[in-house]
């Protein structure tokens, strides 16, 4: 069985929801927050926090942020996917094992002294800058805080042994400002925001074009099923992909040339994604479920406002 982006002379699947360079579109907001983020960590300023609502590139941008340090010979990097460790033994291991150093299980005081020997040895002696990043770091118990606030405690004059990125949800900045003597020590807080319509209709022309394809949006979308994506997406780069990639699916199913706003809709529905076609001329918008919703989605897409009803 051939797969659906086959039908439509893709070599690729375009919307595949993983952080694959080949298919990571910058912006100029994105671009500038890597900068930003690189300049921190070379810089040794120590504390980084960039937030996010689910699926609008976070992990894709921390991605881009690791190949650009791994690219330094000066940079020791080290990862981790998940902070939520049962106690303070383990988050002080699985941070030495990003770095490759292999400690046996001691208490927390010896753990940190380890730690602080290889940090110091590597700076200092080696003249190296090392990095840890922490993705979902909304996870992260009160004491796993605690403890990245006493890593970060470790200095020489000018310099932090330790730079730590912390990316998480939004959650996330109240978890860090409840604690003042932690979030006193961020150097940089980055907020990565929505994508408008056009941006919107950008990703999904870059994506289609890095599949293999030179021909335009339309030739596989007709308008109103991208009317009908980007607006049910909401500026979330995930659910647009993922709204455009069952909507492809479906429209080769049904053998179509190029999918339709009826492919785009029954994707929708089949998420949970509620719409109202009077709100356009040719597109929709969410309904507004009679809690002030829609009234929401509107202030904060102001670009919503040109599927209201005439």
């Amino acid at each position: 069985m051939n797969p659906y982006f086959r039908h439509f002379g893709l070599e690729r699947d375009p919307f595949l929801d993983t952080a694959d360079p080949h298919f990571y579109r910058t912006t100029p907001a994105l671009a500038q927050a890597r900068e930003r983020m690189v300049e921190g960590v070379l810089e040794s300023r120590g504390l980084q926090v960039v937030i996010a609502d689910p699926g609008t590139g976070k992990t894709s941008l921390m991605a881009q942020l690791e190949r650009e340090l791994l690219g330094r010979d000066d940079v020791r990097l080290g990862k981790i996917l998940d902070p939520s460790f049962s106690n303070e033994t383990e988050f002080l291991l699985g941070v030495a094992r990003s770095f490759g150093l292999a400690l046996p299980p001691r208490s927390p005081a010896a753990l940190k002294n380890a730690l602080k020997n290889y940090l110091y040895d590597a700076a200092v002696l080696d003249g190296l800058t090392l990095a840890l990043l922490i993705d979902e770091a909304q996870n992260a118990s009160d004491e796993i805080f605690e403890v990245i606030r006493l890593l970060l405690n470790y200095d020489v004059p000018q310099r932090k042994l330790l730079n730590v990125v912390l990316f998480g949800q939004t959650e996330l900045r109240k978890r860090i400002e409840s604690r003042r003597n932690l979030a006193d020590r961020v150097d940089t807080w980055i907020t990565l925001d929505a994508l408008d319509a056009n941006e919107a209709r950008a990703l999904l022309a870059y994506r289609i074009a890095r599949a293999g394809s030179a021909a335009e949006v339309t030739a596989l979308f007709d308008d109103g099923a991208v009317d009908t994506i980007v607006t049910a997406a909401t500026g979330t780069p995930r659910r647009l992909l993922t709204l455009a990639h069952a909507t492809l699916r479906d429209a080769a199913a049904a053998g179509r040339p190029r999918a339709t706003r009826v492919d785009a809709e029954a994707a929708a529905r089949a998420r949970g994604i509620l719409l109202a076609p009077q709100y356009g001329v040719r597109g929709t918008a969410p309904v507004d479920a009679g809690d002030g919703t829609a009234v929401k989605l509107r202030r904060r897409f102001p670009w919503l406002a040109a599927f209201r009803a005439r």
